[in-house]
């Protein structure tokens, strides 16, 4: 649900908060006040495109904000998972921000997303119904997606989206097996040559690491022999430092017995002569390994080579040549046994295609039976809307193809992940009119109500908590506008509903009502919203029926229709 709107140096708008509440919020004033800046502004943070034009004059930035609770939202609590971004507390703020250089950004929780991110959130959160662009009712993809919604047909589609995946799976497996036998001869070839190559080299995985330090030792072994000699007669040959040591530790032990201070002296002499002679022994040790072996020094270069060369052909170590050595075996093995394995694939592709054809017929043939069932409800609601004489009808084609999946009736079908069918919501506005896509058949009033029959069918299927209606009254009056508001109040009994209407008859109707004015303060214009207490709500309404000149009639008239519509009338 959509809690708050915040928008700052946008068009004439200079700062401003709206809080919504849940059921019907309704939005009057004059026209030209702003109310469509408004939903421009809510268009915005869902996604929808903006210019720098909407900029308010004067300033190097607007920034627009939708404050949401999704704590029963599935859907947009997965997504935010996914980006890691922090939702514990079921509250999502979205941030718009766009600058005069043409830049923008967008946020979401103070994490910064792409464009592309916010737009897949925007489609759980708000359906907007009007003139604006950002109505998921336009994209052909929903259609087929409401219609499902509406027959409860999420699990079937789910089947045969598995369905598909193990086709295509299957289908590259197939193909990968399926060379010519140039081909095949040639890969065998290569395949056996380099596990060969490989095998016959037996490498060892830490074998390199191991070969670059004995080569290192070999190729400096004179002067490590040399110097290892000079440090071993320091410390132990004749007037070395251990001999040195030696005389010194007999001379104190001599005296120790005089003074605790020599004692203690004596002590670190002693130790000082462990250790160099500790020091000593592994330097003979050392010495003793050294090898001046030209021969050996041949071996290991030339074994640091072969790795070179093998790691060039196939890795960037030893063990990804090791790794690329196991994977040539097992791909030899498949297209040596590439027959009897391609037979096996085949046969499993032709009963999981078996599986698709009575997957896929069944969820068309339910798709069917709902369309029937949703054009009538849609066209009975519109009826009741005003729009007696429009048809509704659901178009619903498959794509024949030669090499379609599925073979039914002498014809061969394209199998999407959605199952068969390519479903599209067309309209007839007029009696007499061709059936045409919603975009090119109806108005932005008669989109809204197009889309709020719809919405009053499907509202149980449907995900989405906000629907914004805009110019659903739009060529409409007397008893039909009544029709509209009970309509409008019993859907925002289930869902939250924003309404832009000039009609008394719906602004009565509302849980929360706000109005739009137009303020002029020092030679500069803004938009104000303010939210009406009920007495405010009854004058507003009043305005609404006699125009500018309220009458103690009209007030009357606005009291007794705000009473009906409270108690549910």
């Amino acid at each position: 649900m959509l809690t708050e709107l915040r928008i700052k140096n946008f068009v004439i708008i200079d700062d401003l908060k709206i809080a919504f509440g849940a059921g019907l919020n309704i939005l009057t004033g004059e026209t030209g006040a702003g109310k469509s800046i408004l939903i421009d502004a809510l268009s915005g943070v869902l996604g929808d495109k903006m210019s720098t034009d909407q900029i308010r004059s004067g300033f190097e930035r607007a920034a627009l904000e939708g404050v949401f609770d999704v704590g029963a939202v599935p859907q947009v609590r997965a997504i935010l998972d996914e980006s890691g971004i922090d939702c514990d507390d079921g509250t999502l703020v979205l941030r718009r921000e766009i600058y005069t250089s043409g830049k923008g950004r967008c946020f979401a929780n103070a994490t910064q997303i792409p464009i592309a991110k916010l737009q897949e959130l925007s489609e759980y959160l708000v359906d907007i119904h009007g003139q604006n662009e950002h109505q998921n009712i336009m994209r052909i993809a929903r259609h087929r997606e409401t219609l499902d919604s509406f027959a409860r047909l999420e699990a079937l589609v789910e089947k045969v989206r598995g369905i598909h995946a193990g086709l295509s799976d299957l289908k590259e497996r197939i193909s990968s097996f399926e060379i010519d036998e140039k081909e095949k001869a040639r890969k065998i070839e290569f395949l056996g040559y380099a596990i060969k190559e490989i095998e016959a080299a037996r490498l060892q995985p830490n074998e390199e690491e191991e070969l670059r330090n004995e080569s290192a030792l070999l190729q400096n072994s004179e002067k490590l022999f040399t110097e290892i000699s000079a440090s071993s007669s320091l410390l132990k040959g004749d007037g070395g430092v251990i001999q040195s040591l030696k005389r010194a530790d007999q001379s104190l032990s001599a005296i120790s017995g005089f003074d605790a201070r020599i004692s203690s002296i004596l002590e670190t002499v002693r130790t000082a002569l462990y250790s160099l002679e500790d020091a000593a022994a592994d330097l003979r040790a050392f010495e003793k390994d050294i090898q001046f072996s030209p021969e050996r020094i041949n071996q290991v270069e030339e074994r640091l080579s072969l790795l070179a060369s093998l790691r060039k052909k196939y890795g960037n170590t030893v063990r990804e040549v090791l790794d690329y050595a196991e994977k040539s075996k097992r791909e030899l093995d498949a297209i040596s046994s590439s027959e009897e394995q391609i037979e096996k694939l085949k046969a499993d592709y032709r009963a999981m295609v078996q599986l698709a054809k009575t997957t896929a017929l069944d969820l068309s043939e339910k798709r069917r039976l709902a369309a029937k069932d949703l054009e009538g409800k849609v066209m009975r609601e519109l009826a009741d809307l005003g729009m007696p004489g429009t048809v509704f009808r659901i178009s619903i084609k498959r794509e024949i193809s030669p090499d379609g999946e599925i073979e039914t009736e002498n014809k061969r079908y394209v199998l999407y992940p959605h199952g068969l069918d390519r479903i599209e919501f067309l309209l007839s506005a007029n009696e007499g009119e061709d059936l045409r896509q919603l975009r090119k058949a109806a108005s932005g009033g008669e989109m809204s109500r197009i889309m709020l029959a719809i919405k009053k069918v499907i509202l149980s299927a449907d995900i989405v908590d906000s629907l914004v209606f805009d110019e659903v009254d739009a060529g409409i009056g007397g008893k039909t506008s009544e029709v509209v508001g009970k309509k409008l109040k019993s859907l925002a009994r289930e869902r939250q509903v924003l309404v832009i209407t000039h009609l008394p008859q719906i602004a009565a109707m509302s849980d929360v009502h706000f109005t739009v004015q137009k303020e002029n303060t020092a030679g500069r214009v803004t938009t104000l919203v303010k939210k009406l207490s009920r007495r405010e709500k009854v004058n507003e309404v009043a305005r609404m029926l006699a125009g500018e000149k309220v009458t103690e009639l009209s007030v009357r008239h606005a009291e007794e229709m705000i009473a009906l519509a409270e108690k549910g009338g």
